[in-house]
């Protein structure tokens, strides 16, 4: 079969590689749509270390049962499905709570094992979840973005009439503006510079706010009546924005860190987490039930994930997708590699 395999950084190559068979407990799933995140594109660069090289990138896909190994009875030969790229041991003492994500020995397709920048991938029965045909395989792409907006909702539960402000609008800060619209929350603002990401949070329903042409942090007091936002979610992951969202929420609110932020952070305002009693919330990855969640709320109409797909190419194509992100990533939201 056909892979990319990354020997190097920036050194990635799609080559023949052996097809993977399906061992006790395991299926062989057919890729058809594999998207890129920021993950992928700091292994890539060698940002993100790898435990070993070569590996075969990629992790938030799609495809088919195309083989189901000895003892796999909730799955057969057809199946549509989602791939959890989370690896747990499914035996700590979080794994047995239900929250794999946070698993001592966890780790990432794509990373720690290969992944899906191939025709065929090998995983645990465990791993995959079944959609339906109303979900495209691309469209379904989105749902391990959507996944970690629902993990992160369990941590704030959003009361209807609350205000929001979401610091970000790439892929993942859309998704969780539209979740916050659907939640109840009102108004919701949405916050970057660019115009055409704001012209997607407005169809799903926010106030949006140009952060290119007025102070965000000014422009969400003035709407507010000078109290701030119940809720402030940090797209983002990055110090000003860190900082910009602790100074627009209320006196009492929560800031959700949801953007992967650096081990170290300048300029984090301190004396606001006692002065303003500010709640700090962190969220990372998700766990199955998040799935099954955005699922249900995708096929019921209440999100598109359509309009977040903004650039498609082929698996021969993969290094080109990776290079478009590394390099200009506020041209794209959703990048997908059909295979």
């Amino acid at each position: 079969m056909k892979a990319a395999l990354l020997r190097k950084p920036y050194d990635l190559r799609v080559e023949e590689v052996p097809r993977p068979q399906a061992a006790p407990g395991h299926v062989v799933v057919n890729v058809k749509a594999t998207a890129i995140c920021g993950t992928d594109v700091g292994i890539y660069t060698g940002k993100i270390a790898v435990p070993r090289l070569p590996v075969i990138q990629g992790h938030e896909s799609t495809g088919e049962i195309v083989e189901v190994g000895r003892g796999v009875t909730d799955y057969r030969v057809g199946d549509r499905v989602v791939l959890n790229s989370l690896i747990f041991c499914r035996h700590c003492a979080y794994c047995y709570t239900g929250k794999v994500n946070l698993c001592p020995s966890g780790g990432l397709m794509g990373r720690e094992v290969d992944g899906t920048f191939a025709e065929y991938v090998s995983v645990p029965d465990y791993s995959c979840i079944k959609i339906p045909d109303t979900i495209s395989y691309e469209d379904g792409t989105s749902l391990i973005a959507l996944a970690t907006v629902f993990r992160s909702h369990e941590k704030i539960r959003i009361t209807p009439g609350e205000t929001v402000a979401v610091i970000g609008q790439g892929a993942a800060g859309l998704l969780q503006t539209r979740l916050s619209v659907i939640s109840g929350a009102e108004p919701v603002f949405a916050i970057t510079r660019s115009q055409w990401k704001l012209d997607i949070a407005k169809t799903y329903g926010a106030t949006i706010i140009n952060a290119g042409a007025v102070d965000p942090v000014a422009a969400v007091r003035e709407a507010t009546g000078g109290i701030g936002v119940d809720l402030a979610i940090e797209s983002v992951g990055s110090s000003a924005t860190l900082r910009q969202a602790m100074d627009m929420v209320r006196p009492g609110g929560t800031v959700l860190l949801f953007g992967i932020a650096p081990a170290a952070m300048d300029n984090f305002n301190g004396y606001a987490m006692y002065y303003k009693e500010i709640k700090l919330i962190g969220s990372k990855g998700m766990v199955p039930k998040d799935f099954h969640t955005g699922i249900k709320v995708v096929a019921g109409g209440k999100m598109d994930l359509h309009h977040l797909i903004t650039h498609r190419f082929a698996l021969s194509q993969v290094k080109d997708a990776l290079d478009l992100v590394d390099k200009r990533p506020g041209d794209a939201l959703r990048v997908v590699v059909n295979v």
